[in-house]
């Protein structure tokens, strides 16, 4: 008998799961004697014939033209796994340049533009006849009515970064219409087109759906599977399951060898690249089964999702093993602390496995073009096989067991921490020691919990500000580490104490920042340029101005960049060139020169 279920098994399609339930737990210290019979509904003690079939694709196939006249390559996918949200679209790539024509998908109009130093930079949303809105991202420039219109904006607000919502049909956009050129704007790590499809609901799609071509010759890759014995108590102390890591390439996912485990309740993940043309980019999948014994265990199929869902892709993905392994690995199994809706499961997409039962797993991916992978192996259950184990960390000073739903405020040494509720995903024991102060520093290196611990939304940390600290007053801020870097986290001072927020865990201190930006000119005259290096805090604010009156200065914070040309309105004549960089503690600095037009 292949007894591999609980007794509170569901109907196929369940989305139910037991984290954090009422349900009773194995013993996962002994060995199961006593086997329950298994549940009528699904017994996998006969081999099923599950069929994996692919969702319907409801999109119409010629509405949207691709948004360049060349051929289509992609360094990024839709719903690829990028840290802590899924990639919205496609990232097209440029060939390493800037300035290619970007030509509108479809007819409409332009509902929203943005300009900023962040995110996707230079950024265009038009919205079609059919209630669909396009996207382009990291864009150089804009071009004619489009680029006018954001111009006078900014002069307008005097501000370089802007975020505009033009009232519908005001600028109208044809199809095939070049209306901006590709770049490398915003959080962009490269020259590249951001494009996008989003339907009526604002929920992005997978343009690939939608009849965009891209050539797609190479079949996705199944790296890895991980193995989780699911103890509880372990992921609430560490933040993950005990597991194990089996690669492509030994004997297990070979199906030479079995795999020995003892008695206990696992489940599964996955590692996973795809490919297109060539193996430049690892790209990610959107289609994925898992059976046991012929009978599907879990499967998810990606097709379209909410931006305000995103950061959930820390309940899709493992956390502890991006961050150790650096390589992300798909949980396999959705638990209660997991709100998205790709996926379908049976008994909570664990495998119950008892003494001598067999169980062969199988594994099948499968990319957008039909190109698939497939992975098998046997488990064996074995009260002598291997355990799944985790060594305890106990150098720390003090734990605080917060309960996801509740949330806690609590105090240590110096400092305050406040856990709203929903910031974590699920229980944790939060844990927390002092460190030595490293260089530069003003307070002891807190150790806030682990880094590899997700938060959904920001925490509030406050610390209380020694006297002899005072004299650095708004000077002070706070900062992490990861590594040997050092990040800028802010920070207010009220009375004696300096309040911040965070979406990060780990490492945190006090110091100051009371350094000026530091300004050098490149080129001053009709067009100018400059770069701009800063001490710890980022620039905050630029102002540029001819003889008092305030001109268009762009910045790209990536290269400390800080470039513009005087507009052609200005009479000729000599005027007091002004430049002024402000950084985020309010340390100033100034460049004057007397330039003649």
């Amino acid at each position: 008998m292949f007894a591999t279920c609980r007794n509170v098994i569901k109907e196929p399609g369940s989305e139910e799961d037991l984290s954090d339930s009422d349900t009773t737990e194995v013993d996962l210290k002994t060995p199961v004697v006593d086997l329950d019979p298994v549940p009528s509904k699904i017994s996998y003690s006969s081999p099923g014939k599950y069929s994996f079939t692919r969702n319907t694709n409801p999109y119409t196939q010629n509405y949207f033209r691709k948004p360049f006249d060349s051929t289509i390559y992609v360094s990024g996918t839709f719903c690829e796994l990028r840290g802590n949200h899924f990639h919205g679209g496609l990232d097209i790539r440029t060939g390493g340049q800037e300035g290619w024509k970007v030509l509108a998908a479809a007819d409409g109009f332009v509902e929203r533009v943005k300009v900023s130093t962040s995110g996707y930079g230079r950024v265009v949303y038009i919205r079609h006849p059919n209630g669909y809105t396009t996207v382009y991202g990291h864009l150089q420039k804009f071009k004619g009515a489009l680029a006018n219109y954001v111009k006078e904006a900014q002069y307008k607000q005097r501000k370089f970064e802007i975020e505009l919502f033009p009232k519908a049909g005001e600028i109208k956009i044809k199809k095939s219409e070049n209306f901006a050129l590709s770049g490398n704007t915003g959080g962009s790590g490269g020259p590249h087109l951001h494009f996008e499809i989003r339907n009526p609901q604002g929920q992005s799609t997978n343009p690939l759906m939608h009849g965009i071509d891209v050539p797609d010759k190479l079949k996705p890759v199944i790296k890895n599977v991980s193995f989780y014995l699911k103890d509880k108590n372990v992921l609430h102390a560490e933040g993950n399951y005990p597991f194990k890591i089996v690669s492509r390439s030994s004997e297990y996912l070979k199906n030479t060898k079995a795999v020995n485990a003892k008695p206990g309740t696992y489940s599964f993940g996955l590692r996973t690249d795809d490919y297109f043309t060539d193996r430049r980019n690892r790209l990610g999948i959107n289609y994925c089964w898992l059976t046991a014994n012929g009978y599907l265990l879990y499967q998810y199929q990606i097709e379209k999702f909410a931006f305000n869902q995103g950061r959930y892709i820390n309940t899709h993905t493992d956390p502890y093993l991006k961050f150790k392994k650096g390589h992300s690995y798909i949980r396999l199994f959705k638990e209660k602390f997991n709100p998205l809706k790709y996926y379908k499961q049976n008994q909570n997409g664990e495998v119950w496995l008892q003494q001598d039962d067999s169980v062969q797993m199988k594994l099948f991916i499968q990319d957008y073009a039909g190109l698939t992978d497939s992975v098998s192996w046997l488990m064996v259950g074995d009260s002598l096989g291997e355990k799944l184990t985790w060594k305890d960390n106990n150098d720390f000073e003090a734990i605080q067991r917060i309960n996801a739903e509740r949330g806690k405020t609590f105090k240590y040494d110096n400092w305050t921490i406040s856990i709203p509720p929903k910031t974590i995903y699920h229980t944790i024991d939060f844990k927390l020691k002092e460190k030595p102060i490293k260089p530069k520093m003003l307070s002891k290196t807190l150790q806030m919990h682990y880094a590899y611990t997700p938060l959904h939304s920001y925490i509030n940390v406050s610390y209380k500000v020694p006297a002899e600290f005072m004299k650095y007053g708004d000077k002070l801020c706070a900062v992490s580490f990861d590594g040997s870097r050092t990040y800028y986290e802010g920070g207010v001072l009220k009375g004696s104490n300096l309040s911040f927020r965070t979406r990060s865990l780990g490492e945190y201190a006090i110091t100051y920042d009371n350094s000026p930006p530091v300004i050098k000119p490149i080129s001053v005259g009709k067009k100018y340029r400059f770069r701009v290096s800063e001490n710890l805090s980022g620039v905050d604010r630029i102002i540029c101005s001819l003889d008092g009156k305030w001109i268009l200065a762009e910045y790209e914070p990536k290269t400390g960049a800080i470039w513009g040309e005087i507009p052609n309105w200005i009479k000729p004549g000599t005027y007091e060139f002004k430049l002024i960089v402000i950084d985020s503690k309010n340390n100033r600095a100034e460049y004057k020169k007397s330039v003649s037009l």
